[in-house]
């Protein structure tokens, strides 16, 4: 039976901020939600969910601002109830974040784009973002990054006939579109882009890092792992996946390059003129056929979009779980 004292308390505190605003005095927050023996306030929903709650406003037709507004408040609120679980669960297994790990985590990531403190903090600032909140947001993913060590990555087991299966169903399809299935990786410097995709300072900085990463690929490495890491292009979020090109969609330096490409290799890398880049070539197909890679050349890529998916549908149970053990109440 669950322990009655801290929801009182929470129903206390929940009085309190409701009743001082009544009042007059400033305070002008109030509980939305009660998790076991937390509470989830209105300005910590605010803001958490105004940038998103702001694209809503922007797109949102007028008569269907009030529901979309509601409905996005309801899917910030639910993801800030699953936030809460999973840090009470951390506590519970004495699973903590130290700030010399997220110093490192945030040094990083200004490595990855070859920024500075100052870089890192004025893009914060235009994007209205306090420091702190950011770190926070960095610990709540190492602390979920550490739980999932513990709770989930001991459960999955990626086995050879899977990832043959995979292959069979992805590489071996007899029909389908023409096309070129293309993973990309490019390196930007600083003065062809913006701060926002900030690249490295100088073009010779930004050929060696395409130098060092594509011997990387070369020896054995995951060319998405790699890029999601390294790669300052938009694809880098998918893994350098650009997805099927036609001959005609490509531009003239791609094409130069992966024509003259089997499937699985890896091209020399080229200059764009914004960057440098190099692919993979996954598989091309020719009207109702299929071009396969040979299966060692994608294997490990399999393997890690086998993980990947796995790993989230574990976790997605793992936190549902935890929410069904859970004592939740919704003020909102």
């Amino acid at each position: 039976m669950l322990n009655r004292l801290p929801l009182i308390l929470c129903y206390f505190l929940l009085f309190f901020l409701v009743a001082a605003h009544s009042f007059g005095e400033h305070i002008v927050d109030r509980v939305v939600a009660v998790v076991n023996n937390d509470v989830i306030t209105l300005s910590e929903l605010d803001r958490t969910g105004r940038e998103f709650f702001d694209r809503v406003k922007d797109k949102a037709p007028e008569a269907e601002m009030d529901r979309a507004l509601e409905k996005a408040r309801e899917e910030v609120l639910s993801s800030l109830i699953d936030k809460t679980i999973v840090r009470q669960q951390a506590e519970h297994l004495s699973i903590t974040v130290t700030e010399e790990e997220i110093d490192t985590a945030v040094d990083q990531i200004m490595a990855r784009n070859n920024a500075t403190i100052e870089d890192f903090r004025r893009e914060l600032a235009s994007m209205n973002i306090p420091e702190q909140e950011y770190r926070d947001n960095i610990r709540d993913q190492i602390l979920q990054s550490k739980l999932i060590n513990y709770e989930v990555r001991s459960r999955i087991v990626i086995i050879e006939d899977d990832i043959k299966e995979y292959y069979q169903k992805e590489y071996t399809q007899e029909k389908g579109e023409s096309g070129y299935h293309i993973l990309q990786m490019g390196f930007t410097w600083r003065n062809t882009v913006t701060l926002e995709e900030a690249g490295f300072d100088t073009k010779e900085e930004a050929r060696e890092k395409a130098e060092e990463i594509r011997k990387k690929v070369l020896d054995g490495e995951s060319f998405k792992g790699l890029a999601q890491s390294y790669s300052n292009l938009p694809s880098a979020a998918d893994g350098g996946d650009i997805g099927l090109f036609t001959k005609e969609e490509m531009s003239e330096d791609m094409k130069d390059v992966i024509l003259k490409m089997q499937p699985g290799e890896i091209s020399a890398i080229i200059e764009t003129g914004r960057a440098f880049q190099f692919f993979k070539l996954l598989s091309v197909r020719d009207g109702d056929i299929v071009v396969k890679a040979p299966y060692e050349s994608v294997r490990e890529e399999i393997r890690d979009i086998l993980y990947r998916q796995e790993m989230e549908e574990q976790y997605k149970n793992w936190v549902k779980s935890l929410r069904e053990d859970s004592y939740i109440k919704i003020l909102l």
